[in-house]
């Protein structure tokens, strides 16, 4: 571990002074030129659908203002490719001055200039229009001086800077700390399996032996498909099994056909009179006898073969699923009845819980909200709508160990569920999430956004677009996605709920300021 957490800094140290070059100067040339930049500010605003983090020089009448707008798609936090990029000054009276722009300089970025309007107050406000949509930010109130107003000191020097090239080139994203009602969640390991109606086992028609299907290798979490062939039973008839049938078969065969051999050889000596017609007329009746016990031995032998000819009777699996359990070993003698396989269906699954019963009054109005899994992936079980079977689970009086299932529609299942991840299926360990008590209105944050650092729990709050602060937080009860905040977080404050362990190495590694584009 320590060997990958060097390994990460220098691989960050390296993009870090990629991206300070990519951001247009070189703080080895000094103070000096940062002090020929004609003086800027920047702010963050968001919409549902984007995030626009915006650099600008400070309008100053009638000069142009140069914009660096960072447009950042809120579904999956990357660049925007395409678009137009829209700036409106606005008085009480209508648009004073419009700028527009059509297409990104690099990806994500709009770079440009327009004209500032006279001298005076205005409304600022940006839109980004793409494939016949617009999303408007209200970026408030902003003055413009005839004369260039002073660079006023931003006071970041505790932040942490983390460039928007570098969110987008990773998965990245964000989410509001708001307020919202969360109630005790108290979490129990569980199993999956198929729900009742979809297991089945399937059982022996006829006592004899089992022989699996060689093609199939029948083993524990083996996939198969309805009518795919499990195996033959080569059944016990009247107390002869399949190869006493077989060979009774093949006795009466021979007989018969030494008996055809022995009349082609004595006709000529009984046409010769040579021998009596006797010994011709008995030697037709053993034929005739040998005939008959071999139709009724390959009758009784035709009665336990399947079609095609194979030995013994084809045992199918009448249901898609996955095998569960393997209960008799290839050739082993079964008696009729006897279950030779167990199934498990993969499109409607069950989730039991079993654990030390608790007073009822602790699990009132409980409902399932989420399982983690073994690859410490959460599966958010309100959107898939699963529900308990029962109000309460049920106990049993002697252990006192109490049962608990969840049902997980045949639907989520068989759709959503399965193309989460391969861990959520019929034999998997994971632990339960379940809801309980009153729930009470607190500020919160997802789950996703809280790291562990040397035992303690941290939040990277997003300042703005490419600066963030490490705060430590002092956390409460979890409720599925969302996990209490008693304090370190407001409510509407951004929170990092991916890549913040890589904000975290650029707060160990330092970063250089830069924010010319």
């Amino acid at each position: 571990m320590k060997y990958l957490f060097g390994v990460g800094l220098v691989l960050l140290a390296g993009c870090r002074q990629a991206d300070s070059d990519h951001h247009g100067h070189d703080h080895a040339e000094g103070a000096a030129d940062h002090a020929k930049e004609p003086p800027s500010t920047s702010f963050t605003r968001w919409t549902d659908r984007y995030e626009l983090f915006v650099e600008l020089t400070l309008p100053v009448a009638a000069k142009p203002v140069a914009y660096h707008a960072h447009v950042t798609r809120l579904s999956d936090f990357s660049a925007v490719t395409k678009g137009t990029f829209r700036v409106r000054f606005k008085t009480p009276a209508g648009i004073a001055r419009e700028s527009v722009h059509s297409g990104v300089k690099r990806p994500g970025i709009f770079v440009f200039e327009g004209p500032a309007p006279a001298a005076g107050k205005y409304s600022l406000e940006m839109i980004y229009e793409h494939a016949g949509s617009s999303d408007a930010f209200d970026c408030g109130p902003i003055d413009v001086s005839n004369e260039t107003p002073k660079q006023e000191d931003e006071a970041k020097g505790a932040l942490i800077t983390f460039w928007k090239e570098s969110q987008w080139k990773i998965p990245f994203a964000t989410a509001w700390a708001e307020r919202r009602p969360v109630a005790r969640e108290l979490e129990i390991a569980a199993v999956v399996e198929p729900a009742g109606g979809d297991q089945l086992t399937i059982a022996s028609p006829t006592g004899g032996r089992f022989y699996h299907n060689p093609k199939l290798a029948l083993a524990e979490g083996l996939r198969v498909a309805k009518g795919d062939t499990i195996g033959t039973i080569a059944p016990t008839v009247a107390g002869d099994d399949y190869s006493r049938l077989e060979s009774a078969v093949e006795e009466a065969r021979i007989a018969r056909d030494q008996a055809q051999r022995e009349i082609a050889r004595i006709e000529p000596l009984v046409r010769d009179n040579l021998l009596p017609e006797r010994r011709l007329i008995e030697l037709r009746n053993e034929l005739e006898n040998q005939t008959a016990r071999s139709r009724s031995a390959s009758a009784r032998l035709g009665r336990v073969v399947a079609p095609g000819g194979s030995a013994g009777l084809v045992i199918q699996s009448s249901l898609q699923g996955v095998l569960s359990e393997v209960l008799v070993p290839n050739g082993e003698p079964v008696e009729a009845g006897a279950p030779l396989v167990r199934l498990g269906g993969t499109d409607h699954l069950w989730i039991r819980a079993r654990f030390v019963a608790k007073p009822a009054a602790e699990l009132a109005r409980a409902t399932p909200t989420m399982v983690r899994l073994a690859s410490g992936e959460r599966v958010d079980l309100e959107r898939l709508g699963a529900r308990f079977l029962s109000p309460f689970p049920v106990v049993d009086t002697a252990t006192r160990i109490a049962t608990w299932i969840v049902d997980v529609p045949r639907a989520a299942a068989g759709s959503e569920a399965n193309t989460l991840t391969t861990d959520f299926r019929p034999g998997a360990a994971l632990v339960l999430g379940i809801r309980v008590g009153e729930p009470e209105t607190a500020t919160v944050v997802p789950r996703d956004a809280v790291i562990e650092i040397n035992t303690r729990p941290f939040v990277f709050v997003q300042v703005d677009g490419e600066h963030f602060e490490k705060r430590a937080v002092t956390l409460g009860a979890a409720d599925g996605a969302w996990i209490r905040v008693e304090s370190g977080v407001a409510e509407r404050e951004r929170v990092v709920t991916k890549a913040a362990f890589d904000i975290h190495l650029a707060s160990v590694m330092g970063t250089v300021e830069s924010h010319r584009h």
